[in-house]
Order: structure tokens, then sequence, then C-alpha cells
């Protein structure tokens, strides 16, 4: 949704302008940032949403059959009406401006810390083994969500002891003790959408169901079987 948010934001001339931060919402967007019980927060992080109508919105998406798809994607979360395309952000309160952290279900939930896959990235990206690597969380009904790390090494190194304890090493020292994945296991290969980017909704989806879902944006589908039928993951209940 990177598109629409470019429309729901805007700048103003009069106002100081933050590093990081987007001045104002646009011209006759009413957005907010709802925490999980759908209540407008300032000052902490929560799903940016969009609570009435707005002329950017998009009215279907091609070949959306009675707008399942659109209602499911963008309306699910907090009812008709409300807009939420996945994007977790926060309004400063002492500048008045706003800032989307990333996606929101691609949110790190582990012994009641959450944080963003790129942190874990950040982390290890030094780590001269690794080729490549993606990060979810696995939520579970009986059980405390966990952050499993996947990793692809390089050609003609192996996912040995050391290696894994460098890599908690570096995310140790980088964020915090509890910041480090509960599990870290080896892949041979990382999914990427067609825009080059890492799919972890579709890697979190294959870890909670243990199926591979419909994805038509993929570069490498083959890889997703990598990621079902894995006893360390299917046990965690």
């Amino acid at each position: 949704a990177t598109e629409t948010f470019g429309t729901f934001s805007a700048y103003n001339l009069n106002m100081p302008a933050y590093a990081c931060e987007s001045q104002v919402p646009a011209l006759g967007v009413d957005f907010h940032c709802f925490d999980s019980e759908g209540n407008s927060v300032v000052g902490q992080r929560g799903e940016m949403v969009v609570t009435t109508p707005t002329p950017s919105l998009p009215l279907y998406l091609w070949g959306d059959k009675d707008n399942e798809r659109m209602i499911e994607a963008y309306f699910s979360k907090y009812g008709t009406g409300v807009w939420c395309q996945n994007d977790e952000g926060y309004f400063n309160p002492e500048t008045k401006g706003f800032a989307v952290i990333g996606r929101s279900d691609n949110v790190l939930k582990q012994f009641g810390e959450r944080l963003s896959p790129d942190d874990i990235y950040i982390a290890i990206e030094h780590i001269e083994k690794l080729e490549d690597y993606i990060c979810v969380c696995q939520d579970s009904a009986c059980c405390d969500p966990r952050n499993i790390l996947f990793v692809q090494l390089k050609k003609g190194c192996a996912f040995t002891p050391e290696v894994k304890e460098e890599i908690k090493r570096n995310i140790q020292q980088d964020l915090s003790v509890v910041s480090v994945p509960e599990v870290i296991m080896e892949v041979p290969d990382i999914p990427y959408n067609i825009n080059n980017k890492r799919m972890e909704s579709t890697v979190k989806k294959i870890v909670m169901t243990n199926t591979i879902p419909e994805v038509t944006n993929i570069r490498n589908p083959d890889c997703l079987k990598h990621f079902r039928d894995i006893p360390e993951i299917v046990n965690y209940k």
C-alpha cells in the first residue's frame, strides 16, 4: 500500500519539518493511529487507519467479485468503514507529526517485546557466512508468541553451532537478550516478491497454518515448500 499511503500524508510550509516524520495528514483524510481495541491513540505505536471516506480511497480491486478481496484486505480489522492497510506507526504528541514504522502484520513479538524484522536484519547483515534471512513471529493459542529466524548460508558454508552462536551474539549486542529469536534454522532460499521485497507475511502464513497460500506476486515460488512440515514449528501448540 505504499502508493496509497502517499496520498494520506502531506506537508505544510508554515510548520517545522522533523526527520523521519510526515508533518500532517492530507486534506480531507481523517487519519488516526488505533490501538488493538480500536481507540485513537497519540504517543504510542498502533495501526494507521482512515476512519471516514476520502477521494483517494480505491473503489475496488481489479477482478474482485463483490469486493471480497477489498473488504478482507483493508476493512476487516476494525470493521466496515475503517480503512486499515496493516501499517504500524504513531503520532508524535510534541511535533504533531506522524511516522510509519513498518508492516504491522510482520511485527515480531517475544517475551513482551515488539520489534521489526528489520531490527534483526540490521543486527546480522555483516555476518559473512549469511547469504540472506527472514524473520517472522509464530503465534499460538496455548503458548507465548515466539520469533523464528530462517537463514540462508552462502555456498560452501555450513550451519554450524558456531554460526548460530554468532547470530545470537550479534542480535544480543545490537538489541537485547530477549530480542534473540527462540528458533534459528537454515533454509535453502528466501522468498521475494516481484518488487524485490522479502515476503514475511507469506512465510508467517505457512508457519501458522503449515499450508502454502496462493501467491501471485512471488519471484521464486519453489522455495515456499521449505517452510512447511517442519516438526519444531508444527508441534509448537
